[in-house]
């Protein structure tokens, strides 16, 4: 997700914490610092930390542990300087807790590590309507601007709640507000199939689907439907990327897993396109086992075995443009992800 959301929650908040009164800019500042903070693991990347990593983006910065532990941090100050403790503590604590929730909310990257230490797992929410932003210098593009526009108008109304702006503005205006604030949320957030082809003609669409693939199948599909329902409903993929497990390990699944910990002599991610091999991530390791490009998933499965957890893609863009992704991971044959957003 954009600063830009979390800009906005923390401006409101700051003025929910003067009890309604408009804060300075200096109160808006520190609480919208406040609730950027756990973005600060974006260090550890070039530090060596993984996006998977405990302490990687999204990771134990986006806990409510965390979250609780700033709170109580943030109120000692405060009280130092003669403020509520307990009130401060409450605002400061949901404030940052806010962050992973809403990181949850996106579309991609990888879920927010909600219940660190006790767990490591990425939560997402059930419903993903914000598009996730590009990280580091990739948000100053194009594709990042469209990801700002679109966090300004979403969370508009806690700008004009911060600002103190409601009073100011008429009837109509007001109206006129509501009706534009609508229409954006329905353009970003609604899976209505009108929506997706007035942006597929806005955004110059270019997709191509497998052939068994309908819009209507894929959407009796959910989390826990079985494999041979999905090949029943969509029949084969177009693409395919298959993550195998490190030898002598416990099972963890793979997008918890940093790269930078895998074992470098196993073969432990394969990427196939129309049922051969285009790209394997331990291409020495890989080619050892005698894959390589080119090798059929059928060969895959004979010299490696078959994976626990693999993705398939049912839709492409042949020019890399604008597209409606469409696809679903698996987890010992149990879907486990269904993927449904813009590229």
């Amino acid at each position: 997700m954009a600063s830009i959301g979390h800009v906005a929650v923390g401006m409101a908040a700051s003025r929910v914490y003067h009890d309604g009164r408009s804060p300075g800019w200096r109160s808006m500042i520190a609480w919208s610092a406040l609730s950027l903070l756990p973005d600060a693991d974006v260090v550890g990347f070039s530090m060596g930390v993984e996006y998977g990593d405990p302490w990687g983006h999204r990771g134990a910065t986006h806990s409510f542990t965390m979250a609780v532990a700033v709170g109580l941090i943030v109120a000692g100050v405060a009280a130092s300087r003669a403020r509520s403790f307990r009130r401060t503590a409450v605002i400061a604590s949901a404030l940052v807790a806010s962050h992973g929730l809403l990181d949850s909310l996106t579309d991609g990257g990888l879920g927010a590590a909600l219940l660190w230490p006790f767990s490591l797992v990425r939560y997402f929410a059930p419903w993903q309507p914000i598009p996730v932003a590009p990280i580091g210098l990739a948000f100053f593009t194009p594709f990042g601007a469209t990801i700002a526009l679109i966090e300004l108008a979403l969370f508009s109304p806690l700008f004009l709640f911060a600002f103190d702006r409601w009073k100011s503005l008429s009837r109509t205006a007001t109206a006129a507000f509501w009706v534009f604030w609508f229409a954006a949320v329905w353009l970003t957030a609604s899976t209505d199939p009108l929506r997706d082809s007035v942006l597929a003609r806005v955004l110059r669409e270019d997709r191509r689907t497998s052939a068994g693939f309908s819009e209507e199948a894929f959407s009796r599909i959910s989390e826990g439907t079985a494999v041979e329902e999905v090949r029943r409903l969509l029949g084969a993929p177009f693409g395919e990327a298959r993550f195998y497990q490190p030898k002598g390990e416990p099972f963890r699944p793979a997008m918890t897993r940093a790269v930078s910990s895998l074992p470098p002599d196993q073969c432990l991610a394969v990427v196939a396109e129309y049922g051969f091999v285009v790209f394997t991530r331990d291409a020495v390791a890989c080619s050892q086992a005698g894959i390589d490009e080119g090798t059929s998933i059928g060969d895959v499965d004979r010299l490696v075995g078959r994976a626990p957890e693999w993705c398939w893609a049912y839709t492409w863009s042949p020019s890399e443009s604008h597209f409606r992704l469409r696809a679903l991971c698996f987890d010992h044959d149990k879907v486990s992800l269904v993927i449904r957003r813009w590229e």
